[in-house]
């Protein structure tokens, strides 16, 4: 297998980046071969989009502000980040670890490499249609067939250095099905798939490098993939987080609502009206999802003996069990609060009685909402099969 970098003019904003490839091809003497494969940069792609921002154009809201705080972020950055991101996730001072598409990126997808000071670049609008583009253009400038990755860099858990990662490819099939090969001692592979189009590009990582070497696209020559036909699904495959052995492992915690239980919220909200809360003035509505489609609404009801009290969730709860219902699939509870309100201790305990994955939107009068399960809200926590050999 032969790799050659292709350095080409610094891209700008506007540029036509398969012409910019071409260019530092003709200057290098380089000619594509049939069944080569290239290797683009997706801060090039971004680039070329137009998708440079200057940071002094950004206005962060108050939730920018407070994840910035908290993760030692520009906020406006972070704003960029929380406009670009499908999930946040969590992150360590200076990186926030975010899921856009149903891959995990850093930040967003949101580079400070190879930007102007000020500016960053922001993850291509669609990497997909920008290799297709690409490859279109090469095959017809050089008649050969070939397939084209945008790739990236990331880090593995727990190692320290970055690894080569495909974005998106077009005339390549990115992951080989290894099942039903044998080992060496002739045991079946049982669940192995080989990510070619991420080892091509950690390959390719190896001559465009990090810095200065202005080397945006690299072919690779002699590699054992197999091109696609136009028309074959050549969509990179991912998983769900609950099934990923790491964060399926680690739990994935709160994260942004993106939707689906809406009716739930408003019924929550609703239900705020009736609380009866003369002590405190905290009123909370909160709606449960029966799996056969019933919704159950409560609020809380304070008591001059303040354990007498009950939380709205637990009124929800109280409410749906006695009218039998035992199988809840989500729970909407919302207060006028600052942030997202979230179950107290008891309540969390009451609902995973009857089950971890119960889904749990945390939301406010203002429109800010959090989801989580049961489980995420309350590891390890006491059940019934406690009281089991």
């Amino acid at each position: 297998m032969e790799l050659f970098g292709i350095k080409t003019d610094l891209v700008r904003p506007g540029d036509d980046l398969a012409e910019a490839i071409l260019r530092g091809m003709e200057r290098a003497g380089l000619r594509l071969a049939e069944g080569d494969v290239l290797v683009v940069a997706e801060s090039a792609v971004a680039t070329a989009e137009g998708g440079v921002v200057d940071l002094s154009h950004v206005t962060p809201g108050d939730r920018a502000c407070e994840l910035a705080e908290r993760y030692d972020k520009d906020a406006r950055e972070m704003e960029l980040i929380i406009r670009s991101s499908d999930r946040i996730i969590g992150g360590i001072p200076g990186v926030v670890l975010t899921i856009k598409d149903g891959f995990l990126y850093p930040n967003g997808g949101i580079d400070h490499s190879n930007a102007p000071p000020g500016h960053v670049v922001l993850f291509p609008r669609d990497p997909g249609r920008s290799a297709a583009e690409v490859r279109k253009r090469l095959e017809e400038a050089s008649g050969k067939r070939i397939g084209v990755i945008v790739g990236d860099s990331r880090t593995h858990p727990l190692r320290l250095g970055c690894v080569g990662v495909a974005l998106a490819c077009d005339g390549v099939v990115p992951v080989e099905d290894a099942r039903g090969q044998r080992d060496l001692f002739g045991r079946p592979l049982l669940i192995t798939r080989k990510a070619v189009a991420d080892n091509l590009v950690s390959a390719a990582e190896v001559v465009m490098g990090e810095g200065d070497e202005g080397i945006p696209a690299v072919i690779i020559r002699g590699a054992p993939v197999r091109l696609a036909d136009d028309g074959e699904d050549m969509k990179i495959p991912n998983i769900p987080p609950e099934e990923c052995m790491y964060i399926g492992s680690l739990r994935c915690g709160p994260h942004p609502y993106q939707g689906g239980y809406d009716r739930l919220i408003e019924e929550a909200t609703e239900a705020i009206e009736r609380a009866y809360a003369p002590y405190s003035g905290f009123r909370v509505g909160a709606a449960l999802l029966a799996r056969g489609g019933k919704i159950y609404s409560a609020a809380n009801v304070e008591n001059a003996s303040s354990g007498a009290a009950i939380c709205a969730e637990r009124a929800a709860i109280a409410k749906a069990v006695s009218e039998g219902e035992r199988e809840f699939e989500a729970l909407a509870v919302v207060a006028d609060s600052q942030e997202p309100v979230s179950p107290c201790g008891i309540c969390r305990q009451n609902l995973i009685e009857f089950g971890d994955d119960i889904k749990v939107i945390m939301a406010n009068t203002r429109g800010d909402a959090e989801i989580a399960t049961a489980g995420e809200l309350l590891p390890r926590g006491f059940k019934r099969d406690h009281f089991m050999d």
